[in-house]
């Protein structure tokens, strides 16, 4: 009697499982991330913004003690607030390509240059500001 429960319930279950695959809309297309530019904003040193979306530098973040936050976070804005700068996310040409999403959550994952194409991981990273990932862009930013 058991085996026969057992048998009806996997059944049940197993049709159960062919009609949800057969009424699943299809996934909907990513629409392709474009280049864009804006003013650097930052609200903290692991929240960087430009022209209003929210980035994440490839190949540099912080990774410093929590305690350094907020002193990192003042000298950032006092140095690099209000900045203006040309973005382009992962995939279109940066050192991080195929090594990292274009997007962890929201977050756009992009490297952006000055008016005077200066990298502004390069910049911060240089400054000790950020650290350089290796694992997302290789020898291109200095670590900490």
């Amino acid at each position: 009697m058991l085996a026969v429960v057992a048998v009806l319930f996997g059944v049940g279950f197993l049709g159960i499982i062919v009609l949800q695959r057969g009424g699943s809309s299809p996934a909907k297309p990513v629409a392709a991330l474009e280049p864009f530019d804006g003013k650097l904003a930052i609200p903290s040193v692991d929240d960087l913004r430009v022209g209003g979306r929210k980035i994440l530098l490839c190949g540099a973040a912080f990774s410093r003690p929590q305690a350094m936050r907020l002193l990192v976070t003042e000298a950032a804005r006092r140095d690099y607030q209000g900045l203006v700068l040309a973005c382009k996310p992962v995939g279109a040409g940066t050192p991080c390509d195929g090594k990292i999403a274009s997007r962890v959550g929201d977050t756009l994952v992009v490297q952006c240059l000055t008016a005077e194409g200066e990298d502004l991981a390069t910049i911060l990273t240089q400054g000790g500001i950020l650290c350089g990932q290796p694992v997302q862009a290789g020898a291109t930013y200095k670590p900490c």
